[in-house]
């Protein structure tokens, strides 16, 4: 039966840079870990580094109008740098665009989200969000915070 993760236990965090993303999957993996949500470690590392990827070279899908209508208020709200709420779920084709291999292994997982942030570092991130439309690099950049806090607040270090 899956976790619900708007109750499951999540680690407090805040990230300010890439850096910071890459140094915490690096560090709560690199020895005994269990997560909270429904995700491995793995997966969750994986869709993350997988949605950076997506903000380097584009995005091959598009979301409902009213997914972007929302997108585009909340974004002038400014609330696409401000901490995401677990348990959001999109519709299906857009979950599917996101979603982890069920067996991507830690070592992938963490592999790609390195190579994807020395990509996003080397070139910028200037697609368009198919949610909250343009972004300049520096707002690409508070949003992965954001949703990698999300993600990787499921997974923490020790047995459990």
């Amino acid at each position: 039966m899956p976790n619900n993760v708007k109750t499951a236990q999540r680690r407090p965090l805040h990230f300010d840079t890439l850096d910071d993303i890459l140094a915490d999957a690096t560090a709560v993996t690199s020895g005994a870990h269990h997560v909270t949500g429904n995700w491995t470690a793995a997966q969750n590392i994986w869709h993350v580094a997988h949605t950076v990827g997506m903000s380097n070279r584009g995005f091959d899908f598009k979301v409902p109008l009213v997914m972007k209508l929302l997108g585009r208020t909340l974004k002038l709200l400014g609330l696409h740098t401000k901490p995401i709420k677990p348990g959001i779920k999109p519709p299906g084709r857009v979950a599917a665009a996101f979603a982890p291999p069920p067996d991507v292994s830690l070592e992938m997982a963490v592999a790609k989200l390195r190579d994807e942030i020395t990509h996003a570092k080397a070139h910028g991130m200037h697609h368009p969000s198919p949610l909250f439309g343009k972004l300049s690099h520096a707002q690409w950049i508070q949003t992965h915070c954001r949703h990698a806090e999300l993600h990787h607040s499921f997974i923490h270090p020790g047995d459990g």
